[in-house]
């Protein structure tokens, strides 16, 4: 009796462990995918805000009154940031681009760049047509003192539809995988419930309400979607370890708050399919007779 029942208990945590382990497998690639599609976001978002856009003033404009313009513009809803440059600044940063002096004989040397502000602007604002808008408001608040506007027309289309179709495109996959994932997990939990119809039928019969028999496996589908789901985030912290290791820009596409974002959604999808998918198969084996479970 005693074989027959440590054998049962074996076949128990058997039945556990491999079940966990199809669900891991499910949301590791889940969190990937999640990962990659947040990253890439997240990398988009930073190209955004990190891309300049020259004001130029008048150098008859002092330096005082151009701080003054700095922390207004800096101040604005459209900006995430702000920066004076100096006419000589700008000088010698297009001097060590083009290779020191003696590439600018033909200008005699002389410095023909007027002092500026460096605007960069919130990922909110990044469009074509948000910045003729900030154009003309700027040119009409500094009318007589603002000289040019500057920046490139194709950097918007580059960065707004080459990044943003590829998250897309991820987005569609993910949702793909989505799909597959809840069919996989469920019928992984559909089966691990089979081999228990019996104990479910048998604890029926004795008076045991559906209530009551539910409990202990909804106890069980928390724990299983809980530890897989961090056993996944674990598996997911890993590779990005590793790959990062091999290309230096997937440590742009991370921070720690973005991955904790990843690890808590798959935690908590781990539990509420595990939950979700116990609630129905019970339900199916509470209604079925003693034959049917033949």
């Amino acid at each position: 009796m005693s074989k027959v029942s440590g054998k049962g208990r074996k076949g128990l945590r058997t039945a556990y462990v491999s079940t966990i382990v199809g669900i891991v497998m499910v949301l590791f690639i889940i969190g990937l995918v999640s990962w990659f599609v947040l990253g890439l976001n997240n990398l988009k978002n930073d190209k955004i805000e990190s891309f300049e856009i020259d004001l130029f003033f008048d150098n008859s404009v002092n330096t005082l009154e151009l701080g003054l313009i700095e922390e207004e513009i800096a101040n604005k809803t459209y900006t995430s940031g702000a920066m004076y440059r100096s006419s000589e600044e700008a000088w010698n940063i297009i001097k060590d681009e083009i290779g020191g002096d003696t590439a600018l004989t033909v200008l005699n040397n002389e410095n023909p760049l007027n002092q500026s502000v460096i605007m960069t602007l919130n990922k909110e604002y990044f469009y074509k047509d948000s910045m003729v808008w900030i154009e003309n408001e700027l040119m009409q608040e500094y009318d007589g003192r603002l000289l040019e506007v500057s920046y490139q027309d194709e950097i918007f289309a580059d960065v707004n539809q080459r990044l943003q179709k590829l998250v897309y495109f991820i987005l569609v996959i993910a949702c793909m995988l989505l799909f597959i994932a809840i069919g996989m997990i469920n019928n992984t939990i559909r089966l691990a419930l089979f081999s228990k119809r019996f104990l479910i039928k048998t604890m029926q019969l004795v008076g045991a309400t559906p209530r009551f028999i539910r409990r202990p496996f909804f106890w069980s589908a928390v724990g299983q979607g809980f530890i897989s789901g961090i056993i996944a985030g674990t598996m997911v912290l890993g590779l990005i370890h590793l790959l990062s290791r091999y290309n230096p820009m997937i440590l742009e596409m991370t921070d720690l708050t973005l991955y904790f974002y990843v690890l808590g959604g798959i935690v908590l999808f781990g539990i509420l399919i595990t939950l979700t998918s116990t609630y129905f198969a019970l339900r199916k084996y509470l209604r079925l007779n003693l034959d049917e479970l033949y």
